[in-house]
C-alpha cells in the first residue's frame, strides 16, 4: 500500500492525528505505521516546516510526536 490516500486513511486512524497531519507523513516517506518506528517527532515537524508545498501547522508537531510513541510502543498496530 502507498497510494496517498489509503497511507492517509490508515494513519489518521491513530488517535490525535489529523488527516493532514497524516498528509505530511506521508510527503516525508510515510507508508504504513511501522515507518514511524524510531522517527523524531522535531525532525519531521522541521522537515515539514522546511517544504514549500506543505504548510505545517504548530499542532502538528505534537501529532506526530504522538504517533510515533505510540508505534514505538506497538499500541498503533491495533488501528491498521
Amino acid at each position: 500500500m502507498d497510494d496517498m490516500e489509503s497511507v492517509v486513511a490508515q494513519l489518521t486512524r491513530i488517535p490525535g492525528v489529523s488527516e493532514k497531519a497524516a498528509e505530511g507523513m506521508y510527503l516525508l516517506g510515510v507508508r504504513d505505521i511501522d515507518d514511524l518506528k524510531g522517527k523524531d517527532g522535531d525532525d519531521m515537524y522541521a522537515a515539514l516546516r522546511d517544504r514549500k508545498d506543505f504548510f505545517a501547522e504548530p499542532c502538528m508537531q505534537k501529532m506526530l510526536k504522538i504517533a510515533i510513541g505510540m508505534a514505538d510502543k506497538g499500541y498503533a498496530d491495533k488501528f491498521r
